[in-house]
């Protein structure tokens, strides 16, 4: 066929409904790898897009995100780019998420109502309010299992910004009364080795001890006692401090668990330029010294980070390894991923078959109240 135009024969011998169905079924990477074979094929497409479709979706965490002006609750899917359920709650109305775990969220409510609720099943459990001396200027939040299955063994922990180091406030789900610990006075903890601030995302591992980043860049790690809430937990801390100009350009941190390598992941925002960057942290129990280094890959897995709860999972759709989510819109609610290797965050359109590139995250959304669950866990 000397002389032919291939280009032509492509988008005039391919039917437009066979286009659609075919990118119908692709997501992220493999969509926009679609539209880049035929110019013609991204122009049919422009005309009359379709959006990936919601079901048969791959395994992934869901920002769920709440208006506590309105009580309304939206879970987004971050492969789709779309919010995919809307729920006007009206016990969330005036409340906030704290921390998440599988399927459940725990919520605060004033200074000292506190409760579990699930958005896939719209259960509620409720908690015994926070010490009426106290009241919750918590901002760290944390609990163990899932609520409704073992409930006997499922603590919630919350940590306080001040002293050093810090406050807790304790619960072991069932009891009738949370506990509050001080250690600031107790003998054996110099002053300004582990402070908090701001909001963090504790990481609860087995055997009921608890993972946080401190300011300075080192860990502390909560023993809890003969798993009791009212026996005293024991702190540890782990770890060289970071530079101090390293320390005073971090903006926000965020623990994740890495299970495939015994540790966790700790991803620092920068204050300059909104950049990001990885560490992993690995306890090394023979030596009993905590092991840091700076990692340029997720190992072609896919982060999702919040305060109160962040997941290393494998890559959930082609193009997304060695991507991190953030808790972020872009316009008209479309997600946000940071690229490991470009250095750039990214927001993927299907109704415009555009990719947002950007070297920060300036005049991005980031909702107060919102968190990833992860269902599938």
């Amino acid at each position: 066929m000397e002389g032919a135009d291939y280009d032509e024969l492509w988008s005039d011998y391919v039917p437009t409904d066979i286009l659609r169905l075919i990118s119908s079924r692709l997501v992220a990477g493999d969509y926009f790898a679609f539209l880049a074979v035929c110019k013609r094929w991204r122009f049919k497409s422009l005309s009359s897009p379709l959006p990936p479709p919601i079901h048969d979706s791959p395994s992934s965490p869901c920002l769920m995100t709440l208006n506590k002006e309105t009580g309304i609750i939206e879970s987004f899917h971050p492969v789709y780019n779309v919010i995919t359920h809307k729920m006007d709650i009206p016990k969330l109305k005036g409340a906030r998420i704290r921390s998440a775990n599988a399927n459940w969220l725990l919520v605060s409510h004033g200074n000292r109502g506190m409760f579990f609720f699930n958005p896939i099943s719209n259960d509620i459990i409720e908690l015994p309010d926070l010490l009426e001396d106290v009241e919750n200027h918590f901002p760290s939040w944390t609990f163990s299992c899932f609520p409704d299955s073992s409930s006997s063994d499922c603590f919630v922990i919350g940590f306080e910004n001040f002293g050093s180091p810090p406050a807790i406030y304790i619960i072991k789900v069932g009891e009738s009364s949370w506990t509050y610990h001080d250690f600031y006075n107790e003998d054996g903890n110099k002053q300004g080795s582990f402070m908090l601030s701001g909001c963090h995302n504790p990481v609860f591992f087995k055997n009921n001890i608890v993972w946080i980043f401190g300011d300075k860049g080192n860990l502390g790690i909560l023993n809890i006692k003969e798993n009791s809430a009212v026996e005293t937990p024991i702190w540890e801390f782990y770890g060289k401090y970071l530079p101090r100009r390293k320390r005073s350009s971090i903006r926000q941190s965020y623990l994740v668990e890495d299970v495939d390598n015994g540790g966790i992941l700790v991803v620092l925002l920068t204050y300059e330029e909104r950049k990001v960057e990885v560490w992993r942290y690995k306890y090394d129990i023979s030596k009993r010294i905590l092991e840091r280094e700076k990692i340029a890959s997720s190992d072609n897995k896919t982060l999702f980070v919040s305060f109160g709860a962040s997941y290393l999972k494998p890559c959930v759709a082609r193009g997304l390894g060695n991507k991190i989510y953030f808790p972020m819109f872009h316009g008209n609610n479309k997600g946000v991923f940071y690229c490991l290797a470009t250095h750039k965050y990214y927001s993927l359109d299907y109704s415009i078959n555009a990719a947002f590139p950007s070297s920060n995250c300036y005049n991005l959304i980031q909702p107060k109240s919102c968190i990833w669950i992860d269902p599938s866990s």
